[in-house]
């Protein structure tokens, strides 16, 4: 009996020594008053800028290859000089097809003067049947009145036969003449082509980037002699990931270059590919560079795209706690305590973020450190206002 009054004793004294414990940490947790750091939002411009690499590239540029085989007679370009537009790059084959337009154009000449002696030989032929007729009409009067023997009426008459068909044969001839000379014209034209075609000539003003040749080497048709490019006129290609079609328009969205950390300048995007490539998922952007970028054709440069731009009021984005289910809240400094607020956050840059709105805050205490051990309706203070 004794034994059991011990224990239930103990069981009343450690009960009420719990009771008590409660009481004073929750009595000591209502008198608590956290440290806080609080700040004013900041008025500031917002970008949400995306980096990227792009290729340096000539919007004009041409490989050149030669239109036909022979020797590389003439070749006035060289990697790193600068041509004025149809200024000769280089000629093939120059001597040889010059004979071949001078054979050419002597045979069309033969073949024109044969044509004209065709036609005078006609005309000829035209008179002597002309004359042919003539004298079968006298000769058939004559004959009708016994005036001439059978004999000189036929010989009247086979003359006439014999003009008729010398006409007909000159005429011909003329024909074939004609048809030569058409023939002929047409290969001095072929000539004169192959000759024309063995000249190459700037097709804009630009600087040779590529020549692999040496004068007097032969060459084939076909063959890629040298490579020009307009380097007055580039563009940066980027490739981009699809999250961000939507987001890049061209004509407005603008893009900043560096080269080695430096600025290189900026431009706005003037290209953005129709679709978008289903195996990599990315697409194209091109970007005009300004006139006297430091930047060449071939160079790999850093771009920041600017996808938006806005002022607004922001806070340092730590200062925005995640509450689950995409909610967002910061804790504001009212009277003394601390009030939770729900808010929407808006472009990120750096260490801050924008609040969506945020200019119903802008006189606002916001808590920026320490915040992590406040609860909505905690007594807190602040030592100073932070920035």
């Amino acid at each position: 009996m004794k034994k059991f009054l011990f224990f239930l004793l103990a069981g009343v004294l450690t009960v009420s020594c719990v009771t008590g414990c409660r009481k004073k940490a929750a009595k000591e947790r209502k008198e608590r008053v956290i440290r806080v750091g609080v700040m004013k939002p900041v008025h500031k411009l917002f970008q949400h800028r995306i980096p990227v690499q792009g290729t340096v590239v000539p919007v004009r540029y041409a490989t050149l290859s030669s239109k036909t085989s022979g020797s590389l007679d003439i070749l006035e370009a060289s990697e790193g000089k600068r041509m004025k537009k149809n200024a000769l790059l280089f000629q093939v084959d120059k001597s040889n097809l010059e004979n071949q337009v001078t054979v050419a154009q002597r045979q069309f000449d033969v073949c024109r003067s044969e044509v004209e002696t065709a036609k005078i030989a006609l005309d000829l032929a035209k008179i002597r049947k002309r004359k042919a007729e003539l004298d079968f009409k006298r000769a058939d009067t004559l004959y009708k009145t016994k005036a001439i023997s059978q004999e000189n009426y036929e010989s009247a008459e086979v003359d006439l036969k014999g003009a008729i068909a010398e006409v007909e044969s000159s005429s011909a001839q003329l024909k074939i003449a004609i048809a030569k000379r058409e023939q002929q014209e047409n290969n001095l034209k072929i000539a004169r082509k192959n000759l024309s075609d063995s000249e190459v000539r700037a097709p804009f003003d630009g600087i040779i980037t590529l020549c692999d040749f040496e004068p007097n080497e032969y060459v084939s048709q076909g063959t890629a002699i040298l490579k020009i490019e307009d380097q007055s006129l580039l563009e940066v290609e980027c490739f981009i990931s699809s999250i961000y079609y939507n987001m890049i328009v061209p004509g407005k969205t603008k893009a900043n270059f560096k080269l080695d950390g430096k600025n290189a300048g900026s431009a706005i995007v003037t290209y953005r590919s129709p679709s978008v490539d289903p195996l990599s998922r990315t697409f194209k952007i091109k970007i005009l560079l300004p006139k006297n970028t430091p930047l060449v054709s071939g160079l790999l440069c850093d771009v920041d795209l600017m996808l938006q731009e806005r002022k607004g009021y922001g806070i340092p984005s730590d200062a925005i706690m995640s509450r689950g289910q995409g909610r967002e809240v910061i804790f504001l400094l009212e009277n003394g305590k601390a009030k939770i607020l729900e808010v929407k956050k808006g472009i990120v840059e750096s260490h801050y973020a924008e609040i969506v709105g945020g200019s119903k805050l802008k006189d606002a205490s916001v808590i920026i450190s320490g915040h992590t051990f406040v609860n909505n309706g905690d007594k807190v203070i602040s030592n100073k206002m932070e920035n």
